[in-house]
């Protein structure tokens, strides 16, 4: 059995699979989601479906370290934190790192079904609250550009 089987097997195994990532309402405006684009940062992978997390503050020295799940399993993407913010609110600063790195093709995330590493989200990923928030970030008055106006 290889490392992928494995930790496909660990998760399978669980009496509770770990939850398919949902982002907050606000989320882009989150002081977690901000902390993760500007705080000093170091990610490193553990095995096929976790990373260790290196995340600072943005106006402090010294890094916390944070074992993350953050896998795809049964087509949706898998996520979960130790850290207190991630158990109690279902959201963290070091999730939006991973997804911060995996969205701008710099992560490389298991696929466990298909013993496949994706280094940005796969086509076919839907994740409902991405795209919620990206339409109703999209200004609903046309836009004028140089080419005229475009809806």
């Amino acid at each position: 059995m290889n490392a992928v089987e494995e930790h496909r097997e660990q998760i399978a195994n669980r009496l509770g699979e770990p939850d398919r990532l949902q982002f907050p309402s606000g989320w882009t405006m989150s002081s977690s989601w901000q902390r993760a684009q500007a705080a000093p940062s170091t990610v490193g992978p553990v095995n096929p479906a976790e990373f260790d997390v290196l995340l600072g503050y943005v106006d402090e020295d010294g890094l916390s370290k944070h074992r993350v799940l953050f896998a795809l399993y049964e087509g949706q993407l898998r996520a979960e934190c130790e850290c207190d913010s991630y158990r109690f609110r279902g959201w963290c600063a070091h999730v939006a790192l991973l997804w911060w790195k995996w969205s701008h093709d710099d992560l490389a995330v298991t696929d466990l079904d298909a013993n496949r590493v994706h280094t940005s989200p796969p086509w076919w990923l839907s994740v409902d609250d991405v795209e919620r928030d990206r339409v109703d970030a999209e200004p609903d008055q046309p836009v004028a550009a140089d080419g005229g106006v475009e809806r």
